[in-house]
């Protein structure tokens, strides 16, 4: 027999929970619903979509919650005849049309999901996660988590996402020294993401190695996989052992670097953020190649991404001024994001693991001597969205106590 509960026993057409916002007035347009709350706020929601996710059982599914309508059931000229505030402060609608033949002709909206979904910002959070940029010299400034409390304190874990998601970077001291742990932490977020180097990668001295990561020479600041279509967008290392003579992490700010060079030198930025380089990975088991700008811009112009990876560039194609000008504005992006400036450098301990937006930060380590004792890290990689959602889910648990 088919699941008996009904979508209209739902306050939201979602499996979250919101705060109810108390609402002091409505508006029926000829598009649709406005809504004003006490706060001062003001929600605007399309008719037609807000009919596709009324909480009806001809509307969302009531074990999946995803939605039975689309555009396609929607007639023309389908809007609202009215709409009025109950007294249990939801919003009753009326409509000019009915869909289906169970259709009642009238929906109710809780007030918390009109806030949420229809404000032109998102309120999920409550908080200011946009980046926020680190030298070499504040990179001290950002929390330190403590690996004792992360994986089983909600506030403790909320901290370590919001400050994982502002500032590219966070550092967890002090996790059980146990290999496994390496997919304990990251699992708490997502879903791992496997590549070329393995679900999970062993980053120590291997006779036949197919990166540099895996000898004792010196990684100059990088992003990780910038052959790669879908750059991976995080990456996590854990520290078992780190007794040899160098072998210090670093770590730089990838956006603070390209905002340097934005403020300070606009031609070199844009030369930068508009011709493609091409990427091309060594060995002998795959051909990666990707052909991107060493920083991207998103919709709104802002950064969204570095693709930093200096020893995996092929050789370069043009005329020679444009391959000497193209030149000569990596080699200045490449010179500061390995400056005392902006890379900080420090020693992880056992049970450490650094956590990164690998299209953001840049790592990197110095040289060390494999005679003089052990390195060994784990790592793997994940998605950004990963980050996003476990920060939600998070939220979502926060607001439903």
């Amino acid at each position: 027999m088919p699941n008996q509960r009904h979508a209209s026993s739902m306050l939201t057409p979602d499996f979250d929970t919101y705060p109810a916002r108390p609402i002091a007035s409505i508006d029926v347009h000829p598009l649709g619903l406005e809504v004003r709350y006490k706060d001062g706020q003001v929600s605007f929601h399309l008719a037609a979509d807000l009919r596709e996710h009324s909480v009806a059982d001809d509307t969302t599914h009531a074990v999946t919650r995803e939605a039975l309508l689309d555009p396609t059931h929607i007639p023309e000229g389908f809007h609202i005849s009215a709409a009025q505030l109950a007294d249990d402060g939801f919003v009753k609608v009326t409509w000019s049309h009915k869909l289906t033949p169970s259709d009642t002709g009238q929906a109710r909206y809780y007030s918390g999901w009109l806030y949420q979904t229809g404000l032109y910002g998102d309120a999920d959070f409550e908080a200011d996660l946009s980046p926020r940029l680190w030298t070499a010299e504040t990179f001290k400034d950002i929390p330190r988590i403590d690996g004792s409390c992360v994986i089983d304190n909600e506030d403790e874990y909320f901290r370590f996402l919001k400050t994982f998601i502002q500032y590219g970077v966070v550092l967890v001291k002090g996790l059980p020294a146990v290999p496994e742990m390496i997919e304990t932490l990251p699992e708490k977020i997502g879903v791992i993401r496997t590549s070329n180097f393995g679900r999970i990668f062993e980053v120590k001295i291997k006779a036949d190695a197919d990166s540099n990561a895996y000898t004792g020479e010196e990684l100059r600041a990088h992003t990780d996989l910038a052959t790669r279509e879908y750059m991976p967008g995080l990456q996590f290392l854990f520290c078992l052992q780190n007794d040899s003579d160098g072998g210090n992490s670093t770590l730089t700010d990838g956006f603070a670097v390209a905002n340097h060079i934005r403020t300070t030198d606009p031609q070199t930025f844009n030369l930068l953020s508009q011709t493609p380089i091409d990427f091309v990975n060594k060995a002998k088991t795959s051909d990666y190649r990707m052909t991107v700008p060493l920083f991207h811009l998103g919709r709104d112009g802002q950064l969204d991404e570095v693709r930093w990876t200096s020893w995996l560039r092929a050789p370069m194609r043009g005329s020679f001024d444009e391959m000497s000008r193209l030149y000569s504005a990596q080699k200045k992006a490449y010179h500061l994001g390995n400056s005392s400036e902006f890379k900080a450098c420090f020693k992880l301990g056992v049970g450490d693991m650094i956590c990164f937006d690998n299209r953001r930060v840049l790592h990197g380590r110095t040289s060390f001597d494999p005679t003089s004792g052990g390195r060994w890290l784990r790592g793997c990689y994940m998605e950004r969205e990963e980050l996003w959602s476990g920060l939600r889910m998070v939220a979502r648990a926060k607001r439903a106590r």
